[in-house]
């Protein structure tokens, strides 16, 4: 049996707590073991597509910034579908705001990915920047019982970026539709966090 619980439990003291504030405190042990062992899998698939297409001209930062970028997004990919993150990142005082805030830390991402690999950094930036924002505000501010299949269609229409030849970005084309899946889906998505019954 399962049971829906909204209260998060405090975050735990000193490291431990830190680690809770980021993936949601009360992460059960099989939470755990599946955003830390599938987050790594992903990682290491991505960090191999890239590897299997590098070239002489991918220097130290290059690779620097895909495994940070990859470690990122595997992780965050399943961590943010997690019921303790959905019960952490929705609950009572952590709105609109907080959520919007999320996807701005990600711009970073995007404008790293711009300046290293884009063939037009500005166009690139503006086109993906833009359309992650303008997403986000949208599902946002969709009533809560249309909001899964909103996201999901923008979701969609913000992967597709990734096929216009303006939008390329050799070895690293995963970037816009993970991160669709990890920010459009998995953390701006309301769903019940279902619990384990004790």
């Amino acid at each position: 049996m399962m049971r829906i619980d909204w209260e998060p439990p405090a975050p735990r003291r000193g490291l431990s707590g830190s680690w809770d504030k980021f993936v949601g405190p009360g992460a059960t042990n099989a939470e755990e073991i599946v955003q830390l062992g599938l987050g790594a899998v992903i990682a290491l698939a991505l960090i191999g597509l890239f590897w299997q297409g590098a070239t002489a001209d991918h220097m130290i930062w290059h690779w620097v910034f895909v495994v940070v970028l990859a470690l990122d997004i595997g992780g965050g990919i399943v961590t943010n579908a997690t019921s303790a993150a959905k019960r952490w990142y929705h609950r009572k005082g952590h709105g609109k705001r907080q959520h919007f805030l999320f996807v701005c830390a990600h711009l970073l991402h995007l404008g790293l990915a711009a300046l290293l690999f884009a063939a037009q950094p500005m166009v690139f930036f503006a086109v993906a920047a833009g359309s992650l924002l303008l997403g986000t505000l949208i599902i946002l501010f969709t009533p809560l019982y249309l909001q899964r299949p909103v996201a999901f269609g923008v979701a969609t229409l913000f992967m597709l970026l990734s096929f216009v030849p303006e939008m390329a970005l050799p070895n690293l084309n995963w970037l816009l539709p993970l991160l669709a899946l990890k920010l459009l889906l998995g953390h701006l998505v309301k769903e019940a966090p279902f619990q384990p019954e004790n």
